[in-house]
């Protein structure tokens, strides 16, 4: 065996912290550079840009390696996706290694390369993409060009849900992942009661009542939902998985929680993640919510009158409440819980209760 000064790789497996293998490496960079002769030196941990929480650890590396003779080094994003979004789900890597494995190609707008992905979805190693401005300093067109990716989407894979039948990786919240998401829901109610912690919901019988009221009536919140046209959805869309690049385009990762449903429910997420994040924004999100609709009608021919978007809207917020927040309440830490409590008041918890009243009356 080489020196250890010489060879970076004279280590044991003690001391091998990744969780893939050199060849794996070797393999994801001869084919990204689409060069056999290709022979990786080096790993070297570097650090990673801040950038908000995402599923699992993510780790920046740079990577020196021979090709052609000469020498050269590129940096690259190795994520490893821990679990999955919900017990009885699919894993959250497996869906994004499925995605750029199956789908990237496909997609209308870019997304980072992945070089190589275990099978299971525990890691995948991904360029690493240089952000020219952070998702906070976002100015009006940066959301308006969002708001038009988003609709290319959309349209791209506007109706063929049957279609995307075919990867079973992909998510259906409101359909065969409907009772995972509500059980998960009902459970997280149930642990407020047990615990009586946080105690801003145990303590409040109001808002307990309307936590209650929207899992009791999930089945009646989805339904305008499953009866709209399906299409691919990323999941989890919002100025904090979007990056702005030097050449002045966006590039969209995170793709953890693609799946299949109504494209409304990408559009409130881009919303109101952007709302609860950065609270004031450059733009009215009424312009983000028109331009949509506009966009969808000229691409599809989709439209809908006032009133039966404003139901849509409603469905969506009460759903997407349901199946994000309920059971992460019962996990939060109520020191946490405290310093954004006028927050999740403003966005979530005083819209909600509206829509509540508006759509489940007796």
């Amino acid at each position: 065996m080489e020196d250890a000064q010489e060879n970076p790789f004279a280590i044991t497996s003690a001391e091998w912290s990744w969780p893939f293998g050199l060849s794996e490496v070797t393999f994801g960079l001869r084919r990204h550079f689409n060069d056999t002769s290709l022979n990786v030196e080096g790993i070297e941990l570097i650090g990673l840009p801040d950038r908000r929480p995402s599923i699992g650890r993510v780790r920046a590396i740079k990577v020196d390696f021979m090709r052609s003779g000469s020498r050269h080094s590129c940096e690259l994003v190795v994520k490893e996706p821990q679990g999955t979004t919900r017990t009885g789900l699919a894993g959250a890597g497996k869906r994004e290694v499925g995605l750029y494995e199956s789908l990237a190609e496909h997609l209308p707008i870019r997304t980072p390369r992945m070089l190589v992905g275990s099978p299971l979805g525990d890691w995948l190693i991904l360029e690493l993409i240089e952000q020219v401005k952070d998702p906070s300093a976002w100015g009006a067109d940066d959301y308006r060009e969002a708001i038009d990716q988003l609709s290319s989407l959309h349209d791209r894979f506007w109706s063929l849900d049957v279609d995307l039948g075919t990867f079973p990786w992909l998510s259906h919240p409101l359909t065969a992942d409907f009772d995972v998401h509500r059980t998960a829901a009902y459970q997280g109610l149930e642990r407020i009661r047990e615990s009586g912690r946080p105690a801003a919901f145990a303590d409040q019988v109001d808002r307990m009542e309307l936590l209650e009221r929207l899992i009791s009536s999930a089945d009646r919140i989805v339904e305008p939902l499953q009866r709209e046209t399906h299409t691919l959805l990323h999941g989890d869309y919002w100025p904090g998985n979007i990056a702005a690049t030097a050449d002045g385009r966006q590039l969209v990762y995170d793709w953890q929680l693609a799946g299949v449903g109504p494209g409304v429910m990408d559009l409130l997420a881009f919303v109101y993640k952007s709302l609860w994040w950065f609270e004031a924004l450059p733009i009215d999100p009424d312009e983000l919510v028109e331009r949509y609709r506009r966009r969808i009608a000229e691409m599809t021919g989709m439209t809908w009158d006032q009133e039966d978007w404003s139901t849509l809207w409603d469905h969506t917020l009460m759903w997407r409440f349901v199946q994000e927040w309920i059971d992460l309440l019962a996990v939060t830490p109520e020191p946490l819980l405290e310093t954004w409590a006028e927050r999740l008041e403003s966005v979530w918890l005083d819209p909600v209760r509206q829509a509540a009243e508006r759509r489940l009356k007796s």
